[in-house]
């Protein structure tokens, strides 16, 4: 920043999510996230199918093609008893450490953008909820959570839902904390 002029281009451009001295914490690469989000899948996954054997035992379906045409109405359902169980699960890591159980398998945690563990609270709405709301718009839904993922490959390896709930996901080192 400039004196001079507050507006001005600083003089130095860092390399997002490179290690930088002073402690800065370290960007975790597309992959890391991947494989923390395709463990929390996993996770999500042991959530849903019970649910679904449950509606299918209840009568609700008669067979596996029917399961697929369900309407916004069972969708609503599901993820009303989808998304509580899944945070309940995930709740008591994502409040000690900022990380859910598939981050921790990839060695990666959420913070703010000032390096801060974020509220609980936060992650869960501002961060999960929206996700899962995105996914229920037809069709939209669908386009939405693409960007959402596909943003994860820009400079800053920020998410749509990283942007909202203002957070980017770094490398997790043993030792390491985050206040």
């Amino acid at each position: 920043m400039n004196a001079e002029n507050p507006y001005t281009t600083p003089e130095t451009d860092p390399i997002p999510g490179a290690p930088a001295a002073f402690g800065q914490l370290e960007l975790a690469t597309p992959g890391e996230r991947f494989t923390g989000a395709f463990m929390d899948g996993l996770i999500g996954l042991g959530i849903a199918v019970p649910i679904w054997i449950a509606l299918f035992l209840l009568g609700v379906f008669h067979s596996a093609e029917e399961m697929g045409k369900i309407g916004f109405g069972y969708t609503v359902l599901i993820s009303l008893v989808h998304f509580p169980l899944y945070m309940a699960i995930q709740w008591k890591s994502l409040k000690a450490t900022g990380q859910t159980l598939g981050k921790k398998m990839a060695k990666t945690r959420i913070v703010t953008m000032n390096g801060k563990k974020p509220e609980v609270t936060d992650l869960a709405f501002k961060r999960y909820a929206f996700v899962a709301m995105i996914n229920l718009i037809p069709v939209i839904g669908g386009v939405l959570s693409l960007v959402d993922v596909v943003l994860v490959f820009k400079a800053d390896r920020r998410c749509l839902h990283d942007m909202v709930a203002g957070t980017k996901v770094v490398k997790f080192q043993p030792g390491q904390t985050i206040s």
